[in-house]
């Protein structure tokens, strides 16, 4: 199964607040020492970061109404891929990492000084959003070259598209062991810096879906800039 090489992961301290939950605007306004504490955690955080991608592409074979059906007997099931995905003519299943080096770092300094520990937990975020964007710009180029668009990437946990639903048919397809990445029965994955997400190629899609149009967190989202159709 085929692995991508990773790009550099190049990200701010306002990237880092976002991947808290926090506003960088309001955060320089209100709270400058949460700003150096971002700095901080970035200097420490990324050499701790191993970004691993590996991807399939798979032609599809029929859309129904909530399930498509792809080659070599895979499925996707949910309202949201059948309807964003229905104009596509094939799709790539991609899951990212940067480890866990980060998330135990970020563990061993929760007692001892937790803001350091959030600000770091933030820089697996932001790290790990990088990549996924980095991953889906990479795949949009080489469409492009072909002639060919690529859709919103879509992960399980969005609104039509329940984690039950997408993260067992992702991890059929994807042998995630090869980037030391497995799926919990709760659905979340190891590590936690990690993230799953199917994009569509194909000649014509919606130009004006975002992703955030299908997150429930997108009302008062810190993220919505960041989602921007140039995601694509």
């Amino acid at each position: 199964m085929p692995l991508l090489p990773a790009p550099a992961i190049e990200i701010t301290a306002d990237q880092v607040l976002l991947g808290q939950g926090a506003n960088p605007n309001v955060i320089r306004a209100r709270s400058p020492r949460l700003i150096t504490a971002a700095e901080h955690a970035l200097a420490e955080g990324l050499p701790l970061l191993t970004p691993r991608i590996l991807y399939q592409q798979l032609n599809i074979q029929k859309i129904q109404p909530e399930q498509i059906v792809l080659e070599n007997n895979h499925t996707l099931s949910g309202r949201l891929p059948a309807q964003q995905l229905r104009h596509a003519q094939s799709i790539i299943v991609i899951l990212c990492t940067v480890g866990e080096a980060i998330e135990k770092r970020s563990l061993h300094y929760l007692e001892s000084n937790p803001l350091h520990s959030l600000a770091l937990y933030g820089v697996g975020s932001a790290a790990v959003e990088a990549l996924s964007t980095a991953v889906c710009q990479h795949f949009s180029a080489q469409a492009a070259r072909h002639g060919l668009l690529t859709t919103i990437p879509l992960s399980p946990g969005l609104e039509g598209w329940s984690i039950e639903q997408g993260q067992p048919e992702i991890f059929r397809i994807l042998d995630a062991a090869q980037i030391g990445v497995e799926l919990l029965p709760s659905g979340l994955m190891r590590p936690i810096k990690s993230i799953s997400l199917v994009i569509g190629i194909g000649q014509h899609f919606d130009s004006a879906a975002r992703i955030c149009h299908f997150c429930a967190k997108r009302f008062g989202c810190a993220f919505q800039k960041q989602h921007a159709p140039t995601d694509r």
